[in-house]
């Protein structure tokens, strides 16, 4: 069997397509809560401290190459707690995804299918995403690679459509908030960065490893000025006390522009439309990670038939939450603990520990 193959321009769009998904809707809403007009520092600073496990991830693959993520976790610790790891990721990965589907089924209640059951919106966009999931890296990355145009140019039609009502009065004052409250306008803003540790499963693949860090670096940078620009874009044109009252104030900026001469009614339709392949490129990777992970836990061939199993869990725990507010509540802090432990700690106790054998190797 031919072994797939993963450009350096694919590994880009693949982390930005998977961080940017549902978190961006409520991300400015999120930070202006905590920090009011300086939630653009929580933003950067949320996102600049997953370069450093960014790095440690791709130095993983480079002191180890053309090995893959359960090769090395076996080799360097003791397979039953690389198993346990596994496990911790794949509660995480089952648990966003989760929460991700709840909230895309909630979104497009709100804005399109008023009637339409939950269940219904839930089951739809799970088994069209398992049919991604099912196939190998390789088509993940071309997915990618098509969204990931998409997500440009809706953020160039968010500023341009909103440009002639924005009041960059609204963005001050700056640094008006007391340093305490910075961390957790951090841990609020890291939640819309989750997605950049897919890349366990993509570095192996690399055409050109050499690069991989530059090209995953800059794609980090991207998302952290797609971020910065929402979040500007909304208070600009809120101003902090409304940004504040909204649930999702990415989509509701858009909804109450007026375009000349009407041409286009019904505005947001089309954004939503757009916002859905915006998350089938979240929810594509993360689903095809859990079947691979399932995969070599239970060391079956291939992960395609594990992702039927994991339908109806993710259904399940999606549809526990009665209301949003306990969607974010509940999943979205069970979320947040289970990724400090998955996309940070694990890879740098992995990282920690192939260092030191490395160099007990080379004494």
């Amino acid at each position: 069997m031919k072994r797939n193959k993963v450009s350096n321009i694919q590994i880009k769009a693949l982390i930005v397509t998977t961080i940017v998904g549902v978190g961006i809707l409520s991300l400015p809403s999120d930070v202006a809560l905590i920090l009011n007009n300086d939630g653009w520092i929580a933003i950067v600073l949320g996102g600049l401290i997953t370069i450093p496990f960014i790095m440690i991830i791709d130095r993983i693959f480079k002191m180890y190459p053309n090995k893959s993520f359960f090769q090395i976790g076996r080799e360097v610790l003791n397979p039953i707690i690389f198993n346990l790891f596994l496990i911790l990721i794949l509660v995480y990965s089952i648990l966003l995804l989760a929460y991700a589907t709840r909230t895309f089924a909630e979104v497009i209640k709100a804005y399109l299918l008023e009637t339409t059951p939950t269940e219904i919106i839930i089951i739809t966009m799970l088994v069209a995403v398992s049919y991604i999931a099912r196939g190998q890296i390789e088509d993940i990355a071309r997915m990618a690679l098509i969204i990931y145009p998409i997500i440009i140019a809706s953020v160039i039609f968010l500023v341009v459509i909103n440009l002639p009502n924005m009041d960059y009065t609204n963005i001050y004052p700056i640094f008006n908030i007391s340093p305490k409250v910075i961390p957790k306008g951090i841990m609020a803003a890291l939640f819309s960065y989750l997605g950049y540790e897919f890349i366990i499963f993509a570095l192996p693949y690399a055409e050109d490893s050499k690069k991989t860090l530059g090209y995953s670096l800059r794609a980090m940078f991207f998302v952290i000025g797609i971020y910065l620009i929402v979040f500007l874009v909304t208070l600009s044109q809120y101003g902090v006390d409304q940004l504040k009252r909204e649930i999702w104030p990415t989509i509701a900026v858009i909804k109450e522009v007026d375009l000349p001469g009407y041409f286009l009614e019904n505005l947001d339709g089309i954004v939503m439309a757009v916002w859905v392949m915006v998350v089938f490129g979240t929810l594509g990777p993360f689903l095809y990670a859990s079947g691979l992970i399932l995969s070599n836990i239970f060391k079956t061939k291939t992960h395609d038939f594990l992702i039927l199993y994991l339908l109806p869990i993710i259904y399940i725990i999606g549809l526990i939450p009665e209301n949003i507010v306990q969607i974010n509540e509940i999943l979205g802090k069970l979320v947040n603990y289970f990724a400090i432990a998955s996309v940070m700690i694990i890879p740098t106790i992995i990282f920690v520990l192939a260092y030191i054998k490395k160099r007990r190797q080379k004494i």
